[in-house]
């Protein structure tokens, strides 16, 4: 292990670290650049991360897969909402889920198998070939009105895990940690889109389209995407790309990625994370769901009986759905970029743990205070609030997590991770479900208590997590500060005429691969620049206009380079005073 694990670390170090100054120079001018020479799209997209030239095509051919992959998906997942609640109860959809573990138990190896022979693009569209072909039968059955709620929900349980994983293990296997930690926020930020745009057709379109209509659509939306993953990894600029990480070990062949999973610490980890993830989500799902379901009869039973039940529950949920994407995106929009800046991955993790903790908090002592909250409406903000954060910050921060992990790891373990023992934590809540339903009488409420101590337990793993991440992320970054490399040349200006003057790009050195450095600049001693100059981040450059009367002889400026680890180079230059 140890022997595999420097063999590694010095090809990285070969491949990174430049050997005289003239490479340095070359690498300064790859990793850092004026603003300028970004396209539109790619400055619209430093609006919401740090991109660089070159990455605009790639991350919009990523976006637009989850773009559409997950707006596909929306528009099956009310559908098997409402044929699952027209014909069951909330409680025999939460076996639903729990049968999907065990047909995962058989999935999980056969994909295996068939990773074993293809790779990359490849098995992406293999995977997504499979679901474009079974969608259309499930449409056919259920024009000709056979019986399929059950089967569907689980059909569409799994290929909402076993595509969506697919995709995000190609991003993982395609970008570098950097560039992952970056990109990844717009990846999630084109699925958000998708599942907003879904989930608002399927509330609009239900009573304009058959259920086979909408199938339809929602088949040639997922088959859109099988001519995307070739051209999104060769969009890929050289200095994004991913840093391959060689195995040290063989991979176990019994039950193919889950064997993998149970042999690696930091894989099982995050199975265990996920498994909590979901106990706590499909124990949420389901106190929503018999909720939803009540409101939906009584509202038909006010209108005697002239309201369809199966249209009242599909448009509940496309509400729901809704709501929650677009909260998911103002996260994605705003928040996502900025919390990994100031936290990191490490502490992205604890957000959503921390916040259930507080919401099934309440939730639980809900009764105690009287009823003050109606508790539909406390049900659906805590999750609005769950589900919005697992969608945009917890689903980003969870790939990147498969960033600096190897190429088996990256597809059969988190393949395994995304499905099997994502289901495995919805069949444990079954197991729960039925002890809590038929043995100890709880009413929805008390499932309440039980989330507060899951919440409380997934605290301490994510804790145990980050440390995980951030060990394993050494073998693949180094962690180190920008150098500055070439100085800024001193600025001479004449009170009443306007200046330029701009940061050469071949000034800050970053040997980071898919880093991107941020430049920002003040006073030597600490203060803003003054109320004349300014610092045009965009282009780099200073401009402005001293007034006739300035008083400042010689004002020293130090211009400050980040990279994403907050570490800082610095120059200083100094601007004087002339008279013409």
């Amino acid at each position: 292990m140890g022997r595999g694990k420097n063999a590694d670390t010095r090809k990285f170090w070969k491949i990174i670290a430049p050997p005289d100054e003239t490479d340095i120079v070359r690498g300064a001018d790859r990793l850092n650049f004026d603003h300028a020479s970004l396209t539109r799209f790619e400055r619209l997209l430093s609006l919401v991360t740090r991109v660089a030239p070159g990455e605009g095509r790639t991350a919009f051919l990523f976006f637009l897969h989850g773009f559409l992959l997950l707006a596909s998906y929306q528009v099956v997942k009310a559908l098997r909402e409402a044929f699952m609640l027209t014909k069951f109860s909330a409680e025999s959809r939460a076996y639903a889920v729990a049968v999907m573990a065990l047909v995962l138990m058989l999935v999980v190896p056969l994909y295996g198998r068939l990773r074993h022979h293809l790779h990359g693009a490849q098995l992406l569209r293999a995977v997504t070939v499979f679901f474009v072909v079974t969608l259309p039968l499930f449409a056919v059955l259920s024009h000709y009105q056979v019986p399929i709620a059950f089967p569907f929900f689980v059909w569409v349980g799994i290929y909402g895990l076993l595509v969506v994983s697919q995709m995000w293990a190609f991003a993982a296997d395609s970008f570098n940690v950097r560039s992952g930690q970056r990109l990844f926020v717009v990846i999630m930020l084109g699925a958000n889109l998708g599942a907003l745009a879904g989930s608002k057709f399927a509330q609009v379109a239900v009573a304009g389209l058959t259920p086979m209509g909408l199938m339809i659509l929602a088949t040639c939306t997922l088959g859109a995407t099988l001519f995307l993953a070739t051209p999104e990894r060769a969009a890929i600029p050289p200095g994004s790309r991913a840093i391959e990480i060689d195995r040290s070990r063989p991979l176990p062949r019994l039950l193919g990625g889950i064997g993998l999973v149970l042999r690696d610490r930091y894989l099982l980890h995050m199975a265990l994370f996920v498994v909590l993830l979901n106990w706590i989500n499909t124990t949420g799902e389901y106190i929503l769901a018999d909720y939803a379901k009540a409101h939906a009869v009584a509202r038909v039973a006010e209108s005697g009986g002239t309201l369809d039940l199966g249209s009242l529950i599909t448009e509940f949920y496309g509400n729901f759905y809704f709501w929650v994407t677009l909260i998911s995106l103002v996260i994605q929009l705003f928040l996502v970029s900025r919390i990994y800046h100031l936290v990191g991955v490490r502490g992205a993790l604890l957000f959503q743990p921390v916040i259930l903790a507080l919401g099934y908090g309440l939730l639980a002592f809900g009764p105690m205070l009287g009823g003050f909250i109606p508790f539909f409406y406390l049900v659906r903000m805590i999750k609005f609030s769950e589900n919005s954060i697992d969608y945009s910050l917890m689903n980003t921060t969870r790939q990147a997590l498969f960033l600096p992990v190897d190429r088996d790891s990256k597809y059969e373990g988190k393949t395994a991770i995304d499905t099997f023992f994502s289901r495995f934590g919805d069949l444990i809540q079954a197991v729960a479900m039925y002890i809590g339903l038929n043995v100890l009488s709880w009413a929805a409420h008390d499932f309440a208590w039980l989330n507060l101590v899951l919440a409380l337990v997934w605290i301490a793993l994510a804790v145990v997590m980050g440390r995980d991440y951030n060990r394993k992320t050494q073998l693949s970054m180094m962690h180190v500060a920008p150098a500055a490399v070439e100085p800024i040349p001193d600025l001479l200006y004449a009170p009443g005429e306007s200046f330029m003057h701009p940061v050469s790009p071949k000034t800050f050195y970053d040997a980071e691969p898919g880093d991107v450095l941020v430049l920002r600049a003040r006073r030597e001693d600490g203060h803003r620049l003054p109320h004349w100059m300014r610092f045009n981040v965009r282009l780099q450059t200073f401009v402005g206009k001293a007034p006739l009367d300035v008083e400042i002889e010689e004002l020293r400026i130090v211009v400050i380079a980040s990279n994403l680890d907050g570490l800082e180079a610095r120059s200083t230059f100094v601007a004087r005073r002339v008279t013409r």
